[in-house]
């Protein structure tokens, strides 16, 4: 529960994003994370994931370097996700007549044993999501403006991969025909 409560603050947004994030734990041992530094608060390294394929495709290429010497299996300590990212809905993309949201998303390579997904609806934890599924409906959604984050947390809640957040918008039918 306390790892999943990293993925809520990491979903905060990118304005959150863009300074130093703060970890502390009260006096009820309960986990807590802000952009704001408190007394005792310790400072929380996030790797962003790499850019989507999208985004790649937009910038100019650049050689690439392969390693033929070791693999993710062969030494666990070199592993890391190369990309984390919601497939569905796309940005900016209005769902209509919705009362639920299924989201879905990519983790690439394959989620390890003991990783886990955490999945973040308008800055908080979503509870139920499964640790190594792929996607998730959530129902019911209210109508308006959302923001969804994908995040993959080690056995010891620590981040190792967060997709970029996306927007996306649910329109509901109104009361007395609005």
């Amino acid at each position: 529960m306390r790892a999943l409560a990293f993925t809520l603050l990491l979903t905060a947004g990118s304005a959150a994003l863009a300074g130093p994030i703060y970890r502390w734990v009260d006096e009820n041992g309960v986990i807590h994370f802000s952009d704001q530094p408190r007394p005792g608060a310790t400072v929380v390294n996030i790797q962003p994931a790499p850019p989507s394929a999208a985004a790649a495709a937009r910038t100019t290429p650049r050689p690439v370097t392969v390693a033929q010497s070791s693999t993710p299996q062969d030494d666990p300590d070199d592993f890391a996700y190369t990309s984390c990212a919601i497939t569905s809905p796309t940005s900016e993309q209005t769902l209509p007549n919705a009362f639920s949201a299924t989201i879905s998303w990519r983790i690439t390579p394959a989620l390890r044993p003991g990783d886990r997904v955490t999945l973040a609806l308008d800055g908080q934890l979503v509870p139920g999501v499964p640790a190594n599924a792929s996607s998730f409906t959530i129902s019911p959604i209210d109508r308006g403006q959302h923001s969804v984050m994908v995040s993959v947390l080690d056995s010891n809640g620590s981040g190792l991969c967060q997709s970029a957040g996306v927007t996306f918008f649910v329109r509901q039918p109104g009361l007395g025909g609005n």
